[in-house]
C-alpha cells in the first residue's frame, strides 16, 4: 500500500519533490571493474532507471537531488557537483571499485563542475545518454553515445507521460471545491478540463502559433467562437452559455501555462512571464536560471565538440572549416545551460534573444 501511495504522489503530483534514500546500490552482481552510474533520488525516475537496468551488473550511486528529477534540479542549482562529491565520499565507492570513473545523466550537465568532481573526489566524469532505456546499449558499445542517445524526444510518448502527471494537481484544485459546494458542475468541468488537456498535449506540435501560450489561446478561441455560434443557431441567443466561454479560456490557459517548456523544444512562456514579474524562484516549482539562447565566442572555441554531445535538443552542428562549432539551430535553444557549464574554454554563453 505504501508503494502504491508513493507512486501516486510521485507520478500524479510530480510538481512536488518525492525522494528516496541516497546511497550506493548494487544492480545485478557488480565487481570492482563494473561501471558506476549516478542518479538523483527522485523516486519515479529512480524506479524507472532500475527497471531499465535489469540484466546489467553495475553500481548505482544515488545522490541527493532533493527529490526532484535531475534535469530540473540541475538547472535550478539543486543538484550539482557538490551532491555528487558528497555521495562518492559518504558511500565508500572508492573502496568498491578499482577504476575512477562515474557516468552521470546527461541532463544534469548544467549543474556539474566535472573538474571539481575529479579534484575533490578523484573520479573522472562521463555523461551518459538522455534516456535510461538507452543505457544497456550505451554500455554495450563501449560507453559511446549516438546522436539519438544525446537528444531528448518531445514525442507522443513523452507528452502522454506528462499529461496526467502535470495536470492532476490543477484539476484537483478546482474539482475538490466543486465536489463539495457545486457537485452538479463537477462532471461538466471534468469533461472540459481533460478534453482540453488531451487536445493540447496530444496535438501540441501541430497547433498554430509560435509560442505555447499562442497555441493555447488559438485553441481556446476556436472553442469559444463555436459555443455562441451553436447557441445562436439552436436558441437564437449567442451568449446563452457565456459562463462556459469564460471557463474554456481559463481551462486552456491553465493547461497550457507551461506547455512550451514541457511539451516541446521551445523557451518556457511561464518562466519568461514570471521573470518579467520579478519572480525568479518559487520553491521546487521554479528555479532561478538565465533566460535567452546560447551564443558562441569563435575566438575561444577549440572544436572540442563537448557541447554537441550534451545538448539535449541538437542546437549545434558539425565543425566548420576553421574547426569551430556551428549553431545551425540556435533558435531551438531553451537555455538549459549545459553547454555553457561544460565548455572547457568558456566559448559559450547565454544571451538575450533578439
Amino acid at each position: 500500500m505504501n508503494k502504491l501511495w508513493g507512486f501516486i504522489v510521485a507520478y500524479f503530483l510530480r510538481w512536488f519533490p518525492h525522494g528516496l534514500e541516497p546511497g550506493l546500490r548494487r544492480i545485478g552482481n557488480p565487481g570492482p571493474e563494473s561501471p558506476v552510474l549516478v542518479s538523483g533520488n527522485f523516486s519515479l525516475t529512480l524506479k524507472r532507471l532500475i527497471r531499465s537496468l535489469v540484466g546489467q551488473d553495475l553500481w548505482l550511486l544515488v545522490a541527493n537531488s532533493r527529490g526532484i528529477n535531475v534535469w530540473c534540479a540541475a538547472v535550478g542549482g539543486m543538484f550539482t557537483h557538490h551532491n555528487v562529491i558528497a555521495a562518492i565520499k559518504t558511500s565508500g565507492l572508492a573502496d568498491q571499485v578499482r577504476h575512477r570513473e562515474v557516468i552521470l545523466p546527461q541532463l544534469c550537465a548544467a549543474g556539474m563542475d566535472v573538474k571539481a568532481i575529479r579534484e575533490e573526489a578523484g573520479f573522472q566524469v562521463r555523461f551518459g545518454p538522455v534516456r535510461a532505456e538507452d543505457l544497456p546499449a550505451y554500455l554495450a558499445q563501449g560507453k559511446k553515445k549516438t546522436d539519438a542517445m544525446s537528444r531528448f524526444r518531445f514525442d507522443l510518448r513523452h507528452r502522454l507521460d506528462m499529461l496526467l502527471s502535470n495536470n492532476t494537481m490543477f484539476y484537483l484544485i478546482v474539482a475538490i471545491p466543486l465536489a463539495i459546494f457545486w457537485p452538479h458542475r463537477l462532471l461538466a468541468f471534468t469533461l472540459l478540463f481533460w478534453a482540453a488537456a488531451f487536445y493540447l498535449y496530444l496535438l501540441f506540435p501541430y497547433l498554430p502559433g509560435k509560442t505555447g501560450w499562442s497555441r493555447s489561446l488559438y485553441s481556446a478561441l476556436a472553442v469559444v467562437l463555436a459555443i455562441p455560434a451553436a447557441d445562436f443557431f439552436r436558441a437564437g441567443q449567442p451568449f446563452l452559455h457565456y459562463g462556459w466561454m469564460i471557463a474554456v479560456v481559463l481551462v486552456f490557459s491553465t493547461v497550457g501555462f507551461d506547455a512550451a517548456g514541457i511539451l516541446a523544444a521551445m523557451p518556457s512562456d511561464a518562466e519568461a512571464f514570471l521573470h518579467r514579474l520579478g519572480i525568479k524562484r518559487l520553491g521546487s516549482l521554479l528555479q532561478e536560471k538565465t533566460l535567452g539562447r546560447v551564443a558562441l565566442d569563435r575566438e575561444k572555441c577549440r572544436g572540442d565538440m563537448i557541447c554537441y554531445s550534451i545538448c539535449p535538443v541538437g542546437v549545434f552542428g558539425e565543425l566548420d572549416p576553421d574547426k569551430k562549432i556551428t549553431l545551425p539551430w540556435q533558435n531551438a535553444c531553451f537555455a538549459c545551460g549545459a553547454c555553457v557549464k561544460q565548455c572547457p574554454h568558456d566559448a559559450l554563453s547565454l544571451q538575450p534573444r533578439p
